[in-house]
């Protein structure tokens, strides 16, 4: 109980204060989920008797005989038990956690694509260097687009803090998206050296609409900026935003856009107007042109390979705690051969036996999961929580992600515990009875 304590508080330190960084929250969300993982492993066995009878409760209704002897098997032991499943409750839990962090990631991108990104087509580069601005102006003379702004950045600083400036159309931005604006406007942008910033970012800096910040830009340049207009949704991502003609006035670098937002004019034909879109860029191979809901899959997608590699990889541990699980059975058979002999004198078929050592499997392995899975959502939440609001804004538990590794977990159980069953079932009644 104190590992455990101790393993969950530095945990949840190391997430959310973070001492010392990048290093403190490696060394302290890491070494406190090692310690969690540790002491839940001890504390399991305290509660793996009653966990284990109620598994394997159903299963006695089911089988009978072979069933509760399955049942009582796995529950008598409660330290073999906790020890042969811990492998698998590691495995688990990091599966589990990473699919919380996954679902609550990809189904917060799809509400940030909903509500704050009202562009009717996303416009990417698929070779990492930018699209040139000669994009935009192709897409500007587009009679069936009605709005377009790329995206561009460049960094200052701000006093001695180091800070990141987003640079857009500021007529054609608040068509294409909704960052929740509560004063000023982004149209203000227009014409001055202005700049919009993020309500939190702005309080911190201790600015208001009207008010002037000095500006020292990554080649050098200095500029006065006035805060036109304050918003409260940051899920593109900036905090500042500055127009297109401040970041040309101030760079003197090859501009390059790194996506481009354009959206439709009132009353054009769909398909029309794709084909109008995908024509203006056709001399341009690195722009990728996709629908709101194309990009919104792809982006999904992405999330969902990142979760499968992960789960791959851990699917591994698991595949050798199922291997630890036939081992230890293989080892309580040798154990119980005395008994074994003695079960089958009074009548207990080989069916029977080797089905009882098969449930036993499933049982020990289920509590594995059960418990992997109680850790795995609590962590998985926890790192959910320690991301920014405008990353993850809300927990989704991966439901049909459970199901598929509780129903693998029975597969595989049957699997590792086939050489157990069948050694048992073929032993010898009478050299058995005579076993010390």
């Amino acid at each position: 109980t104190v590992l455990t304590t101790v393993g969950v508080a530095a945990f949840l330190v190391g997430l959310f204060v973070r001492p010392g960084g990048g290093s403190g929250l490696a060394l302290f969300a890491g070494g406190g989920a090692l310690l969690t993982f540790l002491g839940v492993t001890s504390l399991s066995s305290t509660v793996a008797h009653p966990v284990s009878r109620a598994i394997g409760a159903p299963i006695e209704k089911l089988f009978g005989i072979p069933g509760r002897f399955a049942r009582e098997n796995a529950a008598r032991s409660p330290r073999r038990t906790a020890r042969t499943a811990s492998a698998l409750m590691i495995g688990v839990a990091m599966i589990s956690a990473a699919s919380v962090f996954a679902s609550s990631l990809r189904d917060t991108f799809v509400r940030i694509l909903d509500q704050a990104v009202t562009a009717d087509y996303i416009i990417t580069d698929d070779s990492f260097q930018g699209l040139p601005p000669s994009v935009v102006e192709r897409l500007d003379e587009v009679d069936e687009i009605g709005a377009v702004s790329p995206f561009r950045f460049i960094s200052g600083t701000i006093g001695d803090d180091r800070q990141d400036f987003t640079a857009v159309d500021p007529v054609a931005f608040p068509d294409l998206a909704n960052l929740d604006v509560s004063s000023g406007s982004f149209e203000a942008l227009e014409g001055n050296g202005g700049v919009v910033i993020l309500r939190d970012a702005a309080e911190s800096a201790g600015l208001a609409v009207g008010d002037e910040v000095a500006v020292t830009y990554q080649n050098g340049i200095e500029s006065t900026l006035q805060v036109a207009g304050l918003f409260e949704d940051n899920s593109l991502g900036g905090e500042w935003y500055i127009s297109i003609d401040e970041l040309e006035r101030v760079s003197n670098q090859t501009p390059r856009d790194q996506f481009v937002l354009a959206r439709l004019a009132d009353g054009v034909d769909l398909a029309a107007a794709r084909a109008a879109v995908e024509a203006a860029v056709e001399e341009f191979p690195q722009a990728v042109v996709q629908d709101n809901s194309e990009f919104r899959a792809e982006q999904e997608g992405q999330i969902n390979q990142l979760l499968v590699v992960i789960s791959t990889l851990l699917g591994m541990a698991i595949l050798i705690s199922f291997l630890g699980i036939a081992i230890t059975l293989a080892l309580s058979v040798f154990e119980r051969t005395r008994e074994i002999g003695l079960l089958r004198a009074v009548g207990m078929s080989r069916r029977q036996l080797r089905r009882s050592v098969r449930w036993e499997a499933v049982i020990v392995a289920v509590f594995g999961v059960v418990v992997g899975v109680v850790v795995g959502l609590l962590m998985g939440t926890a790192l959910s929580l320690a991301v920014p609001d405008n990353i993850i804004d809300g927990i989704t538990l991966p439901w049909a992600t459970i199901g598929i590794v509780l129903a693998g977990t029975v597969v595989a159980a049957v699997v590792a515990a086939l050489y157990p069953a069948t050694k048992a079932s073929n032993m010898n009644v009478l050299a058995a009875i005579t076993t010390d």
